[in-house]
């Protein structure tokens, strides 16, 4: 048997395989709290000037301490982010009483190198125009990065905290409505 033959025979033989198999059922369906957090992350501004409004979500986020890193204003994207620490007494006195606790059992145990130190939050505003002609749609998104000890990252979740989002838009808000106000 040709060297050809033997490689047409395998990929017929993978495709019959991955042709067998099912699409699971929940692929698309979303989770639940979806919509929820969408919401929670997009708010609809009255103008049509999407410079004005990517200016003002960029001052509101260095209002709230966060460092531009990149902007792209002709797509109406910014990322930005800050560094904080992430090092909470009780998970490090916890973890070093474990650890204490097995080195007298004669055991050896490095839960503090699994600590958080610090963690990164990360922002990234997105700014398009809405389907309505008189208005611009903002979403931005928060997410935090925690690395431990060792330096491996342990979390990665979107912070859900409504007080943030609320505060964020309301300076955006309050820029908009000053500069179309010309105050």
């Amino acid at each position: 048997m040709g060297r050809n033959s033997k490689k047409s025979i395998l990929l017929a033989g993978c495709l019959f395989i991955t042709g067998c198999m099912s699409v699971p059922a929940n692929l698309l369906v979303l989770p639940s709290g979806y919509l929820a957090s969408r919401e929670q992350q997009m708010r609809k501004f009255q103008t049509t000037d999407e410079k004005q409004v990517l200016q003002a979500g960029a001052g509101a986020l260095q209002d709230l301490g966060f460092t531009i890193d990149k902007s792209e204003t002709n797509l109406g994207v910014i990322v930005a982010s800050k560094n904080r620490t992430a090092v909470s007494v009780s998970q490090t006195a916890l973890a070093l009483t474990a650890d204490i606790a097995s080195a007298l059992c004669g055991a050896y145990g490095n839960l503090y190198a699994q600590t958080d130190k610090e963690q990164r939050i990360e922002a990234s505003l997105v700014i398009n125009p809405s389907l309505s002609q008189d208005a611009t749609v903002v979403r931005v998104k928060f997410q935090t990065v925690v690395w431990n000890r060792a330096g491996q990252v342990s979390r990665f979740e979107t912070i859900k905290d409504p007080k943030l989002y609320q505060d964020f838009f309301e300076r955006i808000s309050k820029a908009v409505f000053l500069e179309e106000q010309k105050i």
